[in-house]
């Protein structure tokens, strides 16, 4: 790991990823790619303005890139779906066409749990070789596993190349009013009468040190990223001291879908209402195993630090 590239640098968890990564003594240069630049500066940093949507090989090569690092991803629901699906899924081509023709030695991808999938009939827990199955309704965790099964394809067709996917649960931390928890900063809550899911959290910090790990360690493979502990929606409701409207899941789910395609919000999708009605939880116990780690925040820890930084934000 000595000439890192980092897309998306300029997001939430980017922008936090080049202050970690040039910490590491063995890395001589960062690449860090972005429509927006990063507020991180750095002597090893190296910032490109440029959309993932254009093919950018001839960066990694005339860079000499050895690592590179998949941040580059539209979080938040946005109502132009066309422009976030081709950010997503054609800036994930063109990574992969960028590894491949610079011949970079090992790549990182930052999944997500909601790859999984939000159904009434899921498994206690999630390992890593459960299938994918997301929602179809819901655009985000759509993209996540689609972009998940590339790397994956990719990492069986180039053995030399080391391949780690990180499938993550949501992040928290001071940082946290830049995360993609978006139901979270509504003036008044909703529930789902009758469901009440456990939600899993992870520290950014641990986030951080995770990656740098296995980038280090060049563990490749795929791995979950959460924390011991969990909180039910309810018990988040109550943390965050906000009213709450307890209605019908079908009514909810009518409702969000109306006001989206209306504009009269930009908070939530319709599918993102399954996240709130079963739980989708996982378990570390691989990446536990394969390299000791040992996290430094509980889930509910993470939460409510989280919590004490964004304050009134949340309103």
């Amino acid at each position: 790991m000595k000439n890192v590239a980092i897309t998306g640098c300029a997001g939430y968890l980017g922008n936090l990823l080049l202050q970690r990564i040039a910490q590491e003594d063995e890395v001589e240069r960062i690449v860090g790619m972005d429509v927006n630049e990063p507020e991180f500066k750095s002597p090893k940093l190296t910032f490109i303005k440029h959309d993932v949507r254009q093919p950018f090989d001839s960066i990694f090569a005339e860079n000499d890139i050895d690592t590179a690092i998949h941040f580059a991803f539209i979080v938040a629901p946005i109502h132009d779906e066309g422009r976030s699906h081709q950010v997503n899924i054609e800036g994930s081509k063109n990574f992969l066409d960028a590894v491949a023709k610079a011949q970079v030695q090992q790549i990182f991808y930052m999944g997500s749990y909601s790859a999984y999938g939000a159904f009434a009939d899921n498994p206690e827990v999630f390992t890593e070789e459960m299938p994918l199955n997301p929602n179809p309704d819901f655009p985000y965790p759509c993209d996540k596993a689609e972009v998940d099964h590339m790397f994956q394809k990719f990492a069986a067709d180039n053995p030399d190349i080391c391949v780690t996917i990180g499938r993550t649960a949501a992040v928290t931390g001071p940082g946290g009013e830049k995360c993609g928890l978006t139901v979270l900063f509504l003036p008044v809550m909703v529930k789902p009468i009758g469901y009440d899911p456990v939600w899993q959290f992870i520290h950014e910090d641990d986030l951080l040190d995770i990656i740098a790990m296995l980038l280090k360690q060049r563990k490749g493979g795929i791995y979950n990223f959460n924390a011991e502990g969990g909180l039910k929606y309810s018990e988040i409701i109550e943390l965050l001291r906000k009213p709450c409207i307890p209605l019908p899941s079908w009514l909810l789910y009518w409702g969000i879908k109306v006001t989206w395609r209306l504009r009269l919000q930009a908070k939530a999708q319709a599918g993102g209402l399954h996240m709130i009605r079963y739980s989708t939880l996982m378990t570390s116990e691989k990446l536990i195993k394969d390299t000791g780690y040992k996290f430094r925040y509980t889930g509910p820890e993470a939460f409510d630090i989280f919590l004490k930084s964004v304050g009134k934000g949340l309103g």
